[in-house]
């Protein structure tokens, strides 16, 4: 009877990991490096099924976290820092818009697991109120 609670509580979590990892993104896009020298690599969630031994649903599940590129692209401005003797600098390869995009999707689905999970949480009171 609990089900519907555990299924949607792994899918928040899923969700929770998903907006901790467009933060990251967000956060280190515009962290400038020397060409040649490591960059940040956004990180993009893979998730998948939760499946039983009979083959039925069990909720979500973070399977992977995916890297993005390693090479940065490369950007000219001398007057950074960490520019190069050509005035060359890489940033991360970050889309802002598609991190944004990801936000929202990201929220709404945590928001329906949420409601899932209250909604569910009445109901099985509700039983406990009848019986008592």
């Amino acid at each position: 009877m609990w089900e519907a609670i555990d299924i949607a509580g792994s899918g928040a979590s899923v969700d929770q990991t998903w907006i901790d990892a467009i933060g990251g993104n967000v956060a280190n896009m515009n962290d400038a490096a020397t060409p040649g020298q490591p960059v940040y690599q956004a990180q993009y969630i893979d998730a998948a099924a939760q499946v039983e031994a009979d083959g039925s649903g069990d909720g979500v599940r973070v399977q992977s976290i995916e890297l993005g590129p390693s090479q940065g692209e490369e950007v000219y401005d001398p007057t950074n820092p960490a520019a190069d003797a050509s005035g060359d600098v890489e940033y991360p390869v970050v889309d802002l818009g598609e991190q944004m995009t990801d936000l929202i999707e990201s929220q709404t689905s945590y928001q329906a697991n949420s409601a899932v999970m209250s909604h569910a949480t009445s109901a099985y009171q509700s039983i406990l109120d009848i019986k008592a």
